[in-house]
Parts: structure tokens; sequence; C-alpha cells
């Protein structure tokens, strides 16, 4: 298989992740309103349900991004085949409306994942990404050299402030878990810490990510697989820490545009190694 090139020109990533903080912003505006709405609600082939909001969001990031000169690929979007995306030396993956079951129930939770995922040439790994979280007015954001930061999505105008997960880490820990996680306890972190040490507990979409990323939760962990454009950018911002997002078998940091934009089950952890 041909690996992918390498970037050519070197990114300003500040000032891509000013236009893209900016798109976002529009986007969560956009799910804030529908969210008081009637939707009106589909389901895709595997019975995933998507709505009218999703498809709103997606064109509101798509449209927004398209000035950068980026590819992007949407789960709301077209499918462009792999080899083609193996020609790029970037691309955005966006998840428009991360948690849409939880927006249909109106639960908290939902989130707008944006990641610019680049090729070293020979893997993929994500470089900046941002995950907004409309209905608690917050955006999570971090990236290769420009740390992890979280800032309100309705006041563009308030710092930013930067979290991090650098505090001490003692047991028990919490592990963040999906609602409909099936894997139990020790399917979820054996090898990584005794579970009698581990406290479980659910939360919603790319929070959990983001939970972990601040310091509020220790791990989090998914025993099933995922689309890259539900993780990456949460990896970003562990990466943004120096810490990663790895694979639950194999215990390697993900590497992304795969064939099929999947991935296994996966574990984020600030725990320190050992």
């Amino acid at each position: 298989m041909a690996l992918a090139p390498k970037p050519e020109t070197p990114l300003d990533l500040q000032s891509v992740l000013d236009h893209a903080l900016g798109v976002v912003r529009l986007a969560a505006a956009e799910l804030a309103q529908l969210s008081h709405t009637e939707l009106e609600v589909e389901y895709k082939s595997d019975g995933s349900p998507v709505t009218n909001a999703d498809h709103a969001s997606h064109r509101i990031l798509a449209d927004g991004l398209a000035p950068l000169g980026i590819p992007v690929v949407s789960e709301e979007g077209g499918r462009t085949p792999h080899a083609e995306r193996q020609t790029w030396s970037r691309m955005w993956l966006v998840d428009p409306l991360d948690g849409t079951g939880s927006f249909i129930r109106m639960r908290s939770g939902y989130a707008i994942n944006v990641a610019l995922i680049e090729s070293d040439g020979h893997d993929w790994q994500p470089i900046l990404g941002i995950v907004a979280l409309p209905d608690l007015d917050r955006v999570y954001f971090g990236g290769c050299g420009i740390g992890t930061w979280k800032a309100r999505i309705d006041d563009a105008a308030r710092p930013p402030r930067a979290i991090s997960a650098d505090e001490d880490v003692t047991p028990p820990y919490s592990l963040l878990i999906s609602w409909n996680e099936p894997g139990t306890l020790n399917d979820l972190v054996a090898g990584t810490v005794d579970p009698t040490q581990v406290r479980m507990r659910p939360a919603s979409g790319a929070a959990k990510f983001c939970l972990v990323a601040e310091g509020k939760a220790d791990l989090h962990a998914r025993s099933t697989g995922y689309f890259e454009w539900d993780c990456a950018a949460g990896d970003a911002l562990f990466r943004s820490q120096g810490l990663a997002v790895c694979d639950i078998v194999t215990g390697r940091p993900l590497t992304y545009n795969g064939p099929t934009l999947r991935v296994g089950g996966l574990i984020a952890s600030r725990l320190p190694p050992g």
C-alpha cells in the first residue's frame, strides 16, 4: 500500500484553530436553537438515528471549514474512497452531532467533534481537536504546541482557560463509560490498573474525553468499536497534554484514516505508566 505524502506546507496551527473555533461556535448555536424544536428523525441502515439537526450542523461545518483548503470527512457527508484519502496529507474528521440519541431525548452531553489529522508519511495522527458541548456552553480545544483549553461557546471575547490533568492521581480511580457499554470492568481495565481500585460511572459522548483531560475523571474506556470522528478530537486533547488514546487490546496509540474509518475498543488514561 502506498504511503500517504507528508505535508509540503507547514500550517499556522493557531490561525487554523481560530478559524475552526469560529465555525464550531456557529454550528453549536444552530444545535442549541434546534434543540427546542420538533426534530425530523430518520434512521440509517445500521439503525442509528439522524436528524435535521445533524444535517444542519454538517452544512455549517463543511462550508465553514472549506476556505482552509483541507478536505472534510464528516459522518453526515459522502464517503471518499480510501485510495483517494491516502493521497491527501491532511484532513478534517467531523462528527456534526455526537450523541444524536441524547440530543433527541434532550439528555445532556451531546457534542460537536472536529479534529484535524495529518500524515507523517507513515501514520495519521490528530494534531488539533475541538469538542463543543452546546447544552453546557463549553468548548474544549487543544493541539500540538498549543496546549489544552476550555472556553465558553457563547462568549468568544472571554479568554479561554488552560486545563490540565497534572494533579496526582490516587485510587479509587474514576472510569467513564458509555451508557450502553457492554464490557465488564475487567474487560475495560485489565492490564492497565487493578480493577478493585476503579469505580465506573456513565457519561455521554465526547464529554468523557473532556472530563479526563480536565482531571475530573481518570480513565475512559470502550470495549466496542468507534468511528474515527467519534474519538479523534478527544485524542487530540490528550496528545496536547503528552498523553494518547490507545487501542484497548494492543495498548498502542490509535492511528487514523483507515480503510473503514473505524477503530476498535480504546482506553484513554491519565494514570502514570506502570
